[in-house]
């Protein structure tokens, strides 16, 4: 496993090859000149803050990445959009039925999770952690591996769902939550696939393949309780600061913002790491992965941990 990186060139210079190189890589052909020396210089900031991060993430390995030549403000816009709701009134876990033992690792990835996403150039990350959730618990009630339609939550909204919720302008998971519960379940993916763009709601209740009774906080604000949980219950929906992931590559986060703007998953950790799922495809960080050092609070981690209770396959009966 990896455990210190070199730390990056703190040079913000961009060679014309290293330019071409990763253009090539990613496939990028711009608009003109103009476009061009707009992106090359956004990707040669964007290098200069990767090494800075570098610096004060000794552990964990920063630099280009698919989204380099991205501002700041494009790449909020585009992949995190997280608008706060009203923790305070969602309901409680009782913790007291937890074991106290807490094994020294714990991964679910492939246990109780689906494949990676990719919300492409849409805020869903509300939509896509509540998705994943659902997914999960389904998975850890016996009901098996179903990918589940994001894009329903995207289109959709509902009378008494709570909160604020806009499609690809952003959102949070309780509301998602809260949709699933009105509307009566989600369709698979297979049946309303993710398009990354706002929609007119098509759901179609004869459709719907999975229902779920509610939605719990589990352990806030106490990563020892959330420790607890994930080592022996499955893994939680988060919301985090995501403001220094766009150039994360590999390795342990050890220092980050408390600004909370991004949905994601917590799925496992390792020792002293969290191991977090994100929704940027399989090609960014740790195969769609970000390790994050447990103990301080880090990108506020603990801030909104959910889970659904009474996720359920809906059958053939209740479709008519």
């Amino acid at each position: 496993m990896k455990t210190v990186f070199a730390l990056a060139n703190t040079a913000v210079s961009v060679s014309d090859s290293e330019w071409a190189a990763w253009k090539q890589e990613h496939g990028k052909v711009y608009n003109g000149d103009a476009e061009e020396i707009f992106r090359h210089g956004v990707f040669t900031a964007n290098l200069a803050e990767a090494a800075k991060l570098q610096e004060a993430n000794p552990l964990a390995e920063f630099g280009s990445t698919m989204f380099s030549d991205w501002t700041k403000e494009e790449f909020k816009k585009h992949l995190t959009n997280y608008v706060p709701g009203n923790s305070s009134l969602v309901p409680e876990m009782d913790l007291s039925q937890l074991p106290e033992h807490v094994a020294d690792s714990k991964d679910w990835t492939g246990i109780a999770t689906t494949p990676v996403k990719d919300q492409g150039q849409c805020g869903s990350c509300w939509a896509e952690s509540a998705v994943e959730q659902i997914e999960s618990d389904l998975m850890l009630s016996g009901g098996g591996e179903v990918v589940l339609a994001v894009q329903e939550l995207v289109d959709c909204t509902a009378s008494g769902a709570g909160s604020y919720r806009g499609g690809c302008s952003g959102g949070n998971t309780g509301p998602a939550y809260n949709v699933v519960q009105s509307l009566g379940g989600l369709e698979r993916e297979s049946s309303y696939p993710y398009t990354a763009r706002d929609g007119t709601c098509r759901f179609n209740r004869q459709e719907a393949a999975v229902t779920i009774g509610g939605y719990q906080s589990v352990g806030r604000g106490s990563e020892t309780a959330m420790k607890r949980y994930i080592s022996s219950s499955g893994p939680l929906s988060i919301c985090v600061d995501a403001n220094s992931w766009q150039s994360y590559r590999g390795g342990v986060l050890s220092s980050c913002g408390q600004s909370v703007d991004h949905c994601v998953q917590l799925v496992g950790y390792e020792g002293d790491a969290w191991k977090v799922r994100n929704s940027w495809g399989a090609g960014w960080g740790e195969s769609g992965h970000i390790r994050i050092a447990i103990g301080r609070d880090l990108c506020a981690i603990s801030s909104e941990p959910t889970k659904v209770t009474g996720p359920r396959v809906v059958s053939a009966e209740v479709q008519v």
